[in-house]
């Protein structure tokens, strides 16, 4: 077991280790003091446990010590006790009752814990003096199946990376061992990271020498935002090439990787065997996997990690919230298996047309089915068990017989649905699919009560008749029951004591129990066990032979009924193929109900794929805004492009929906690509082979990075990456620099995009001067959103029409957002062409406000004379211009720097104040 591990989050990149958490690592793990023998075992499993938090079995609880104690008690809300550890000494410790330790183990690898179980491996009937105890599993974050511990409707990754020697290529594993995922590809270095934050790991293996460097350099961004743990992978399986190709031969049933679906991966075979080593070491399962599949499924687009965050696929950008992401506004699907292939393909949207018509053809058929028919399909999906899952559990043996009941209940439902379904061409592998239930539902049908409840009754499970020698056993322990019923209203008839009882001890078996005001009416033959404060407790020699045959039979039962259960999960592991294919269809038809369901009653449309580059929008709408506002409240938008003209100048104020143009049209397209209708009149739309944006702003103060230096790097990812056949939004590029600077950034960008790139673009800005490049080049088309201006007030009508906004309106929405009345009357004076004071200069009064001053009073500027040499050498470049000769970018360069001349102290006007008699 790897004993060097990281636990890496925000709060751990920005706190200081204490002097007492110090303390503790640095202190040896065995205490000096001689130990009582029941600690001296906690010890030895806790240095086997390394650094997860070990949970110790005694009798009816789990007990925590010692300093995993003191850091988990807080954080449970246990109260923190203490008890003897030897010579006096006493240790602290918590505890909790091991019928309720799962809730509390599962908090923990939340938090980013790992959770080391140590229970009772002999009866402590049995044992000679202290009950023996063993580590039998290890959890952490990436490697659990109890579904109390999983998001119903997103993966759960384990990744591990591995640099080849001498390279700069990596192999990267994708595994979720709830579902039997695994995925094995190759990555750069560069795209290492991406390929990381792609996959939302909950837990990452690495090389030990190399955890440093994936957490302070390459995983610094991620991790300030995602919890994310740290563990060594093995390293003796990237040396055993033997081993690795018994492993994969072992697991998959052959051993190359090129017959796998992931295909031929570098150091794939090292990887794969280290990987399922670590996952060995934690005495978990690994048998659910059933091959290996690429980390890019073929004919699917590539969304990164800025298109997820911009476009709010999963989460808010700024709340990281599901509720108001496309996923939580679109989700319709009643099955945790249904929405985690929802969430699969909006991260993946295909890039395949045949594959993206079939989807469109198969929520078609179910909106000709009517209303009804898709609400019967939808109640039938109602409550189906996570049967992708429990499969899982079924190979590993864990799990409970009252999910196998569940289990049961969804192949009977996949059963029922197949005959509800009408064969067609869009749903036949469906059909196939749960043809698959028929050989598992068999077994569980035979098998289970109607109601199985749980293990170690003997009665809890199978059914009457499912097995002789059980049957007869229960038989034996229900007649002994009845034949104790029948032999203590005997002594109660014989002895006179109508308060008699029999009752079951732990140790003794089954006793009399006489109170002690009837003692003397007890038979010479009753022979005392145990004195009590109120009682006494008896045995007759027939009481102990009846006693003994009903244990006999119970154990006899339990045992029985414990071997059945295990052949039972044997057989069902057999199917396990069959299981995986009927979860596939359950998934696929809940993923399709659920997109008809929201196109019926969100009124989408079916979009074309269209063949010439056109993109036309008819009434498109934002599906997650309109869910706040309301459909009706909405304003819908017509956006046009086509092979010509792809690219859209947007101008207009903050706050009149120019992102929301942007992000709808993006959206649309993701839509129309996982096979969905979209939120419009009418959509017809190319085939995009991604997808890039650039909106918002934010710094990254892990590498460095301020606002301006993320947005021009996001930037220059797109401008190396887009293709004629991507779309990109680009949001206020250059808006975190100089306007000088941003303005020729910004003009730059849109001109390689256009002329070189010839991508799909809408670039929104408030830089008015980029407005001609419109006219320069005729793939850019300029559109505004419209602003309504009556009696000194603005209106947003949300349209968006042809021709460029004038202005921003930025004094008309900063007055919009509240600020007070003194500033936007100042800003208003710099706005009108003076100048803020210099440095040696008085400041400027603030003006009176429009309630002040009813008439405001204009001061001219004042220049300097024309004969300053500067003036004279700005006329010299004017005349050796050659504006035929010059494009709109050099134009602006060239106006730029002959303002910034202009603008020295030298040249520089004179600010006047407001009033005559207030010259600066």
């Amino acid at each position: 077991m790897n004993d060097e591990i990281d636990i890496v989050n925000a709060n751990a990149m920005t706190t200081p280790m204490t002097p007492m958490t110090a303390a503790i690592q640095a202190a040896p793990l065995t205490p000096a003091v001689a130990l009582t023998p029941m600690m001296r075992q906690y010890y030895e499993l806790k240095e086997k446990a390394g650094d997860a938090i070990l949970f110790f079995r005694m009798g009816d609880f789990f007990e925590i010590f010692a300093s995993d104690a003191e850091e988990v008690a807080p954080k449970l809300e246990l109260v923190l006790t203490s008890r003897e550890k030897g010579e006096g000494e006493r240790v602290p410790f918590c505890g909790v009752p091991h019928h309720s330790a799962k809730s509390y183990w599962l908090k923990l690898l939340k938090l980013g814990y790992k959770v080391a179980l140590a229970e009772q491996t002999e009866d402590p009937a049995e044992a000679k003096g202290l009950v023996r105890r063993d580590i039998v599993r290890v959890l952490t974050p990436g490697c659990i199946d109890e579904l109390e511990g999983l998001d119903h409707d997103a993966p759960n990754y384990l990744m591990a990376v591995y640099e080849l020697p001498s390279t700069d290529t990596w192999a990267l594993a994708a595994v979720d061992i709830s579902t039997g995922e695994f995925r094995l590809g190759n990555v750069n270095r560069t795209d290492l990271a991406q390929a990381i934050a792609h996959f939302q790991p909950k837990e990452l293996l690495a090389r030990r020498f190399a955890t440093d460097l994936l957490r302070q350099e390459v995983l610094a961004t991620y991790i300030m935002n995602n919890p994310l743990r740290i563990e060594v992978l093995p390293e003796g399986p990237l040396r055993d090439l033997d081993g690795q190709t018994q492993c994969i031969k072992e697991l998959f049933g052959q051993s190359e990787l090129a017959t796998f679906p992931c295909g031929a991966v570098k150091g794939g075979e090292g990887l794969t065997a280290a990987t399922i080593a670590y996952i060995k070491g934690l005495q978990a399962c690994y048998k659910q996997f059933l091959t290996l599949r690429p980390l890019q499924d073929p004919a699917t687009m590539t969304l990164d990690e800025t298109a997820v965050r911009d476009l709010e696929l999963f989460e808010t950008s700024r709340r990281r919230l599901a509720a108001g992401s496309l996923m939580h506004a679109i989700d319709r699907t009643r099955t945790p298996m249904g929405a985690r292939l929802l969430r699969y393909s909006l991260a993946h949207p295909f890039t395949d047309s045949q594959k993206i018509s079939a989807r469109q053809q198969a929520i078609e058929a179910l909106l000709e089915c009517g209303e009804s028919q898709l609400n019967a399909i939808r109640d039938g999906l109602r409550g189906i068990a996570d049967i992708q899952r429990l499969t899982t559990r079924v190979v590993s043996g864990n799990i409970h017989p009252a999910e196998l009941g569940a289990l049961r209940r969804t192949l009977l439902r996949a059963r029922e649905l197949k005959q509800q379904l009408l064969p067609g061409s869009w749903n036949a592998t469906i059909i196939d699919g749960f043809s698959c239930a028929d050989g598992p539902l068999a077994e569980l049908q035979t098998s289970l009560l109607d109601d199985p409840t749980q293990l170690g009754r003997g009665d809890g499970v199978f059914a009457e008749g499912f097995d002789r020698t059980l049957d007869e056993l229960m038989a034996l322990s229900r007649g002994g029951e009845a034949r104790l019923a029948d032999y203590e209203s005997a002594l109660k008839s014989r002895t006179g004591i109508a308060s008699l009882k029999i009752k079951d001890h732990k140790t003794f078996g089954v006793l009399i129990e006489v109170t002690k005001a009837n003692l003397t009416k007890v038979p010479a033959d009753f022979i005392r066990r145990q004195t009590m404060v109120n009682c006494e407790r008896f045995v007759t020699i027939e009481l102990r032979e009846l006693g003994d045959t009903l244990a006999q039979a119970n154990e006899k039962s339990i045992a029985r009924e414990a071997e059945l259960y295990g052949a039972l999960l044997q057989k069902l592991g057999r199917f396990r193929n069959d299981l995986a294919a009927v979860a596939e269809s359950l998934a696929l038809l809940d993923l399709l109900q659920g997109l008809a369901w929201l196109a019926l009653k969100d009124n989408y449309c079916k979009p074309a794929l269209s063949n010439n580059g056109t993109l036309s929008l008819h009434g498109s709408r934002h599906p997650v805004v309109e869910t706040f506002v309301g459909r009706h409240h909405f304003v819908p938008n017509d956006i046009s492009m086509s092979k010509g003209s792809r690219h859209l100048l947007i101008t207009g104020p903050n706050m009149a929906g120019k992102s929301t143009v942007m992000r709808q049209t993006a959206l649309t397209a993701i839509l129309c690509q996982i096979g969905s209708f979209v939120p419009a009149q009418s959509a017809t739309l190319p085939l995009f082979d991604r997808v890039f944006t650039r909106v918002g702003a934010a710094d990254d103060l892990s590498r460095g990075y301020s606002t301006f230096m993320v947005e021009m790097a996001e930037a220059a990812e797109i401008v190396r990456q887009a293709s004629p056949q991507s779309l990109v939004i680009l949001d206020e590029v250059g808006r975190g620099t100089s306007t000088s600077d941003g303005l020729a950034i910004a003009s730059a960008i849109l001109e390689y995009l256009a002329q070189k790139v010839r991508c799909y673009s809408l670039f929104a800005t408030h830089y008015h001067e980029l407005v001609p490049i419109a006219a320069v080049f005729p793939g850019v088309a300029a559109v505004q959103t419209e602003v309504i201006e009556r009696e000194g007030r603005i209106r947003f009508t949300h349209r968006l029409i042809p021709g460029a906004c004038r202005s921003s309106f930025g004094i008309e929405v900063a007055k919009l957002a509240g600020l007070p009345a003194e500033v936007i009357a100042l800003a208003e004076h710099y706005l009108n062409g003076h100048e803020p004071p210099a440095p040696t200069q008085k400041p400027v009064p603030l003006p009176p406000t429009r309630e002040q001053a009813q008439t405001p009073v204009r001061a001219e500027a004042q220049v300097q004379a024309p004969n300053d040499p500067r003036v004279q050498e700005i006329l010299e470049r004017l005349e050796i211009l050659r504006i035929n000769r010059t494009t709109p970018l050099q134009a602006l360069n060239i106006l730029s720097d002959l303002k910034d001349l202009l603008q020295t102290p030298s040249l520089a006007s004179h600010p006047v104040g407001l009033f005559p008699e207030q010259t600066c």
